[in-house]
C-alpha cells in the first residue's frame, strides 16, 4: 500500500478507471515489463529497514510457534497442509494471500484498492505475484504454480472464481480463493465440500465395533489382528457390500486412523465427474489424515466395465493406502504404473458365517418362541445387508402385529429378500396345500421327503462336511416332476414350498424360449 501511494496513484479521483490519461499512457511505456506502479518506486532507507524488521519479527513468532506446538506434541494445520500437498514457499505465500479474505474481511478491502476496483475484493493471480513482488522474466516462470496441474489448483486447495469470460479467458486476471473444505479444516473442523456433503463420512476409529466388524468382514479379511497395509491400492468387489464396509473400518482402526467414506455413485449423480470426485475425496484424506475409502467404485467403471485412464492414474498416484469397493470385478488397463492393487472378493457369505450373523443382527430381540436359525441360514444364501435388512422387516412386522418377533416373520422377510425381482420375471404362487392334500403311492411321497430333508441337509453336508468343494456343478437342489395333468405335480411343489418356508415361482416356458439364436439361454440366465 505504501509503495503504491508513493508511485503517485490516485484512489480519490472518482472517474478513475473509467479514462485513460496522457500521462498513464506515458507511464505505462516507460514502466519495466513484468511490473506494477508499486514497483517503480524505492522506499527510503529507514522505512525500508523498518518493514524489513517487521517481517524478521513475523518470521520469528512463527517460528517460535511452530516450535511449541512440536513440544507439545501437536502438528500445526498449515504446516500439515504444506507437507501434505508438496506446497513450497512460494505456494504456501500465495495461499496464504488468497486465504487471508476468509479470515479478515479487511483484506476485501484492502485487495479492492491494490486492484483499483471495488468488486474485486478477491485476489487475481496478477495481485499474487504483485504482493510477492515477482518481477520481469521471474513473475512469468511464477505462472506456471497457477496451472490446473499443479499442487494448489490440482487438489482443489484454491479454487477459480472467474467474474467474466476474460476473466476466465487470461490466467492473470483470474480471481482466486481457496476452497470451502480448506478453510474449515485449517479452523479446526472438518466440513466436506458442498456438492459431495451429502455423499461422505468421516468415522473415527473405535476400538469397541472391532468384534462386530471381523464378523461382518469374514473370510475375506487378509489375516485377523492385521491390517491390509499401506502399500496397495486395495480393491473390494463381491455383492456382499456391508462386508466391505466393515472390512475397510477395520483397516482404519488397525491403523488408528479415520476412515473417509465416499458414495461415488451419489457424488456423480450431483453432478461431479468420477476425476473431480476421486480427486476431492483424496484431497480430504490427505487433509484428515484418513483412510479414504471410496464406495460404490461401479460408478467409475466405463462403458468397457474399467475405470478411465485418468481416473486409475489419479488413483495409482496417491501415496497412501487407498481402498476401493464395488460389486463387479474390473481389470486396470491404459497406464503404465507400478502400484500393485490388492484384490479381496466378498462373496455371499457361507453357511457358518450366515448362521452367526443371523444370530448377531437378532442380538437380544425379544422372541416368541424359538427361532429356526438353522434352516434360515440354509435355505437363504442371503448376504450380510440382506440378512441385516430382513431382521429389521421382521422387526416390523411384528411390530405392527404388537407382538413379539415369531420365526414366521423372519422366513417372511427373507424370503422378500432373497430376490426382489424375481416377480417381475416369473408368477409368484401361494402354497395353499400341505402334506394331507396329496394323495401318491408311498414311494413318492417319500421322495418328496427326501427332497425336503435334502435341502434342509444341503448346508452340512456341503459346507460342514466340506462336500461343496467337490462339487462342480451347483449346489442347489434340482428335481424333475413328470407325469400328465392332473396327478399332482404342482401340488408336491407347493407342499414342499410350504414345509421350507419358501416362496414358489411358475415360469411359462413360452416367455422363455426364442427362436433367435442364443436368445432362450440368456432369458433362462436372466
Amino acid at each position: 500500500v505504501r509503495r503504491w501511494r508513493l508511485a503517485g496513484q490516485d484512489p480519490a479521483d472518482m472517474f478513475r478507471g473509467l479514462y485513460v490519461s496522457e500521462a498513464e499512457v506515458d507511464g505505462l511505456l516507460t514502466r519495466p515489463s513484468g511490473s506494477n506502479w508499486g514497483q517503480t518506486v524505492a522506499l527510503g532507507s529507514e522505512e525500508a529497514q523498518t518493514f524489513a524488521e517487521a517481517e524478521v519479527q513475523a518470521i520469528r513468532q512463527a517460528q517460535a510457534l511452530a516450535a511449541m506446538a512440536r513440544r507439545q506434541g501437536q502438528t500445526l494445520r498449515l504446516i500439515h497442509l504444506a507437507t501434505a500437498f508438496g506446497l513450497d514457499r512460494f505456494d504456501l505465500d500465495a495461499f496464504l494471500i488468497c486465504l487471508a479474505p476468509a479470515l479478515d474481511l479487511r483484506y476485501e478491502r484492502l485487495y479492492s484498492y491494490l486492484q483499483d476496483d471495488v468488486t474485486r475484493k478477491r485476489p487475481t493471480v496478477n495481485l499474487v505475484l504483485d504482493l510477492l513482488g515477482e518481477t520481469g522474466p521471474e513473475r512469468l516462470l511464477r505462472l506456471p504454480h497457477f496451472t490446473d496441474d499443479a499442487p494448489l489448483f490440482r487438489y482443489r486447495l484454491l479454487e477459480r472464481l472467474s467474474e467474466t469470460e476474460v476473466d476466465a479467458f487470461h490466467l492473470l486476471s483470474q480471481t482466486l480463493a481457496p476452497g470451502e473444505t480448506v478453510v474449515t479444516w485449517l479452523l479446526g473442523k472438518y466440513q466436506p465440500q458442498a456438492d459431495l456433503r451429502m455423499h461422505v463420512t468421516l468415522l473415527r476409529p473405535r476400538a469397541d465395533a472391532n468384534q462386530a466388524d471381523e464378523l461382518l468382514a469374514g473370510e475375506a479379511w487378509p489375516c485377523p489382528g492385521q491390517s491390509v497395509g499401506e502399500g496397495p491400492v486395495v480393491v473390494f468387489y463381491g455383492p456382499d457390500q456391508v462386508s466391505q464396509q466393515a472390512a475397510a473400518r477395520l483397516s482404519a482402526t488397525r491403523l488408528d486412523r479415520p476412515l473417509l467414506t465416499v458414495d461415488l455413485a451419489g457424488a456423480l449423480q450431483a453432478g461431479l465427474s468420477p476425476l473431480h470426485a476421486l480427486r476431492l475425496t483424496l484431497r480430504d484424506a490427505r487433509l484428515t489424515g484418513a483412510v479414504p475409502h471410496l464406495f460404490n467404485w461401479d460408478a467409475c467403471l466405463a462403458e468397457k466395465g474399467t475405470p478411465s485412464p485418468d481416473v486409475l492414474a489419479e488413483l495409482c498416484a496417491y501415496p497412501d493406502l487407498a481402498i476401493i469397493s464395488g460389486r463387479a470385478a474390473w481389470q486396470p488397463e491404459g497406464i503404465d504404473r507400478e502400484r500393485p492393487l490388492l484384490w479381496l472378493e466378498f462373496p455371499v457369505p457361507a453357511y457358518a458365517r450366515r448362521y452367526a450373523l443371523w444370530q448377531h443382527f437378532l442380538g437380544q430381540t425379544e422372541l416368541d418362541g424359538e427361532v429356526d436359525i438353522a434352516s434360515l441360514a440354509g435355505q437363504f444364501a442371503l448376504t450380510s445387508g440382506q440378512i441385516r435388512d430382513a431382521v429389521a422387516s421382521a422387526g416390523d412386522m411384528a411390530a405392527q402385529h404388537g407382538r413379539p418377533l415369531r420365526n414366521q416373520d423372519l422366513f417372511a422377510a427373507a424370503r422378500a429378500h432373497s430376490n426382489p425381482h424375481l416377480a417381475s420375471l416369473a408368477r409368484k404362487i401361494v402354497p395353499r396345500y400341505t402334506w394331507p392334500d396329496i394323495i401318491l403311492p408311498a414311494d413318492q411321497l417319500t421322495i418328496l421327503r427326501e427332497i425336503v430333508a435334502t435341502v434342509r441337509g444341503r448346508p452340512r453336508v456341503l459346507g460342514e462336511w466340506g462336500v461343496g468343494q467337490k462339487l462342480v456343478s451347483s449346489a442347489g437342489v434340482t428335481v424333475l416332476f413328470a407325469g400328465p395333468a392332473g396327478t399332482g405335480k404342482t401340488m408336491a411343489a407347493e407342499i414342499i414350498a410350504a414345509e421350507l418356508g419358501l416362496d414358489l415361482y411358475k415360469i411359462d416356458l413360452s416367455t422363455v424360449v426364442s427362436k433367435y439364436i442364443g436368445e432362450t439361454e440368456k432369458n433362462l440366465e436372466r
